[in-house]
Parts: C-alpha cells; sequence; structure tokens
C-alpha cells in the first residue's frame, strides 16, 4: 500500500518567496557589482556645490564668534582650515567622478564645480596654487571668460584692467558663497564699495544664520540628552514593571509563521515599492502622491498578512498584541520611558558618529545630500517628511521589532534576538561604516524598549525623533 505524497505548501512557498526575495535583492544591492557614492545623486554638480557652499558661508564673519562655541565647531567639525580641504577634496572628486563632459548637463556640472574649486582655492589657499589650478579652465568661451573673472579679482596687479568680459565671468558662477566671494573681491578692487558692503554683510548674515541653526539644534539635542540621563538614573523609570501586560511577547507565534509571512510581506512591498517609482509622468522633484508615500502603500501588506495569518488565529488585535493602547499606569510613565531610552540612543549615535569620523570611517559627504529635500518643492518636502518621520517611524517598528523580533523571540532568549534583529535593521539601511554602526545601536535600543515594556509605542516615538533629528540639517542648513 501507498503512502501518498503529502505537500507542504506553506513550506515550499515560503521557500520559493525566500528565493524570490533574495533574487531582488540581489539585483537592488549586488554587492559584487562596481559602484560609487556619487552614482546615487542625479544631479552631482548642484548638490556637491550646495553642500560645500554652506560649509564655507558658516565661517562667514567667524571673527566674532566666541572662543568657547568656537571650541565647540572644533569638536563637532574639525578646525576651519579641515573644512576647507574636504570642500577642495569634493571638488576634485566630483571633477574626476564627472571626467569628460558627454552631453551639456555634465558640462554644466564641471563648470559649476570648477568655478566653486577655483574660488575656494583663491579665498585659502596660496595664489601659486591659484595659478596653477586656473588651467582647469581652458575649454571653451564660458570658462575663459570665468578664468579672466579669477585672474582679475585675485592674481592681477592692475585694477585697471577691469572689463565687461570680467563682469560677464563673475555673472555666470553659480549662486551661493563662491559668486559673492568673487563678486566682493571684485567690487572691492574697482573701488564700488557700496555693493562691497552689501556682499560682505550678505555674507556675514548667512554665516551668522547657519551658526545660530546649530547652536539651536545642539542646545535642543544638548537639553533632551540631559533630561533623559536624569530620567535614566531615576529608579522608578527604567527599572518599574512594564505598563503594558499580556503582549504577543509572552507567547510568540512559532518561527516558521513568522518567518513565512516576514519574507511574503517583504518580497510584496519591493514589489510595489519598484513599481511606485517606475510609474509614468512622475518627475523627479515632484513625485506623485503614491510614490512619495511609498512606505505607507508598500506596508500594506504585511499589515494584512499579519493580521490574516498570525494575530486573527490567535484572536489578538493590533492594540493588544503590540501594546498600542495607553499604559495601564497612565501615560506619564510612557513620556519618562521614552525621553530615557531617547537620550540612551542619541548618545551612542553621537559618539559613534564622532570615533567613526575620527578614525577616519565617517560617512561618505553624499549620504548627507537629500535631493528632493533640498531642491524640490514644499509639496515634496512635506510629504517626503511625513513618510520619513511618520510612516518609516510607525511600519518599521512594525515590521523589524514586531513581525521579526518576536518571531525570533519564539526560539532565541532576548540578548540574542535583540542583537540579530539589530544587525538586520542595520544591514538593510544600506549606509556606510558610520551609518550602520549608528543604525545598529538604534536598532539594539529599539528591540530592548519592545522586549522590556512589551509595546511599540516608545520605539515607534523614539524612531521618530531620530528621523527627525536627520531631516533638520537637511531642510534647515542646505535647503
Amino acid at each position: 500500500m501507498t503512502v501518498p505524497l503529502r505537500i507542504n505548501f506553506k513550506l515550499v512557498w515560503t521557500l520559493l518567496a525566500s528565493l524570490l526575495l533574495l533574487a531582488v535583492l540581489y539585483h537592488l544591492i549586488n554587492p559584487f557589482a562596481s559602484s560609487n557614492q556619487l552614482d546615487k545623486l542625479r544631479y552631482l554638480g548642484v548638490s556637491a556645490g550646495r553642500m560645500m557652499d554652506r560649509h564655507m558661508q558658516f565661517y562667514e564673519g567667524y571673527g566674532q564668534v566666541p572662543m568657547f562655541e568656537r571650541a565647540l565647531h572644533n569638536f563637532l567639525f574639525g578646525p576651519e582650515a579641515v573644512v576647507e580641504q574636504e570642500a577642495i577634496q569634493v571638488y576634485r572628486e566630483v571633477l574626476q567622478h564627472l571626467g569628460n563632459a558627454t552631453d551639456d548637463a555634465e558640462h554644466a556640472a564641471q563648470l559649476n564645480i570648477k568655478s566653486r574649486l577655483l574660488v575656494t582655492i583663491a579665498e585659502r589657499r596660496s595664489r601659486a596654487e591659484l595659478a596653477a589650478a586656473l588651467k582647469l579652465l581652458t575649454t571653451d568661451p564660458e570658462e575663459d571668460v570665468i578664468a579672466s573673472a579669477i585672474r582679475y579679482a585675485y592674481l592681477d596687479a592692475d585694477a585697471k584692467n577691469f572689463s565687461t568680459e570680467i563682469h560677464t565671468g563673475a555673472n555666470l558662477l553659480p549662486l551661493g558663497w563662491s559668486a559673492d566671494r568673487l563678486r566682493y573681491r571684485i567690487a572691492l578692487k574697482t573701488g564700488n564699495d557700496l555693493l562691497a558692503n552689501i556682499l560682505i554683510q550678505r555674507l556675514e548674515k548667512r554665516g551668522h544664520d547657519h551658526r545660530l541653526f546649530v547652536r539651536w539644534m545642539m542646545l535642543t539635542v544638548g537639553a533632551i540628552i540631559l533630561l533623559g540621563l536624569y530620567l535614566v538614573l531615576r529608579p522608578r523609570v527604567l527599572h518599574t514593571i512594564s505598563p503594558w501586560h499580556r503582549g504577543i511577547l509572552d507567547s510568540p507565534w512559532p518561527f516558521i509563521d513568522g518567518y513565512a509571512v516576514a519574507v511574503t510581506a517583504a518580497l510584496a512591498g519591493l514589489i510595489i515599492s519598484l513599481l511606485l517609482h517606475i510609474l509614468p509622468d512622475n518627475p523627479y522633484f515632484t513625485p506623485s502622491f503614491l510614490t512619495s508615500w511609498s512606505t505607507l502603500f508598500a506596508s500594506l501588506p504585511m499589515l494584512w498578512l499579519m493580521h490574516r495569518y498570525l494575530l486573527k488565529p490567535r484572536g489578538l488585535t493590533w492594540r493588544r498584541a503590540f501594546g498600542l493602547r495607553r499604559p495601564e499606569d497612565g501615560w506619564r510613565h510612557f513620556v519618562t520611558t521614552t525621553f530615557a531610552l531617547l537620550a540612551l540612543d542619541w548618545i551612542g549615535v553621537l559618539l559613534i558618529g564622532w570615533g567613526t569620523w575620527q578614525l577616519g570611517l565617517g560617512s561618505h559627504w553624499s549620504e548627507g545630500m537629500q535631493e528632493r529635500l533640498v531642491f524640490g518643492p514644499q509639496q515634496t518636502v512635506w510629504f517626503s517628511a511625513i513618510n520619513i518621520v511618520v510612516w518609516a517611524a510607525i511600519f518599521e517598528e512594525i515590521g523589524f521589532r514586531g513581525l521579526f523580533y518576536t518571531s525570533l523571540r519564539h526560539r532565541l532568549p532576548p540578548t540574542t534576538a535583540i542583537a540579530i534583529s539589530a544587525l538586520l535593521f542595520a544591514a538593510l539601511h544600506l549606509y556606510s561604516v558610520a551609518g550602520f554602526l549608528s543604525v545598529f545601536w538604534s536598532g539594539l535600543i529599539l528591540a530592548y524598549a519592545y522586549e522590556r515594556y512589551h509595546s511599540l509605542l516608545p520605539g515607534m516615538m523614539i524612531h521618530a525623533a531620530g528621523n527627525l533629528l536627520s531631516l533638520g540639517p537637511v531642510l534647515l542648513f542646505y535647503r
């Protein structure tokens, strides 16, 4: 008598979905393919110019800055000379990457970067270095007139040699620190004191505004950290019984069930995200509503799958399973707990960022440039900010902690499960060494918060605050 063959369709589908997911991930993040950080920027010349121009503007009117504030800037960014050297290195890196211009856009980007590079060298380096660097501008009439303007402003000993060609060359520079500096030098040389005063006042005001932003940001971060540390040291904050009880962590679903849902949800989410980003009539700086909130729409299959196969069969609601409800002893403990864990998260992230920078392992400059947020219209900024601060915080916590971490807890002790979930969380963010370590640390804090309090609410708030912190410089400094 033959025994009929029984096929475990859930296991077969899980294996198939795993293979498909690996194939999609390999296509998106092929570790063996040659890649360059600069390829991530669509408008390389403009982006590099904007970022380095703002760094140079930061030091305008710097003679009036108090010594203690200078010490803080040196600690955070390095001495002024280091920032100047970084700007020159970035410009040379971009020029090398662009190589020979093959179309008008690349040629414009090269001209943009060459102009900024030469003015930076002229302002901060020797006349001999500038004379040698001017050989970069030798290929067409536009470059010739810009070279004439720079040569007149910084090298020509005779102020009477001013001409319309020099005026035209100065006006061809892209707006920003470099253009204002060049025009200021020309105004001084031609005796136009009124224009020179207007330009230097504008430069110093921008420098003051940039330093004011850094000052308020550091004061805000410092105040939150100090408040959080004070709460950490109070015995009734992190060491009391969790105000959320009877969550899914008390009896996690089997690992294979969670894994099956996780790979299916990840595969469906990736496909939706890819489809949304290739929609027709979807301009780069004004993407559609669907594309701007891709995190929300790509997470919908995960929510349905978790409800259908993990929560409903166990008679659980979202609120009960993941502590998405009012704490049993009120909101006060939730607020104090969140501030305490947020302080630990930010302290670790700041120390990792500073330490890797000191070791020469800091993030590449292009990692901090989000072109849509810097150059896009207000509509793009608002949609993107909501996607980053709200939707990413909610659905990444549900996915990484609520789904993946809970699945691990069925078979692993908390410490091991926290470490593995944080490792996956960091690996999928595709950042540099500094970024990887920072996200890994945050993943540890977020998983600990969920394990300790049986609620995703503290993690969601910490996650949102961290994303908002990273968004601040982009919108308030570079935009």
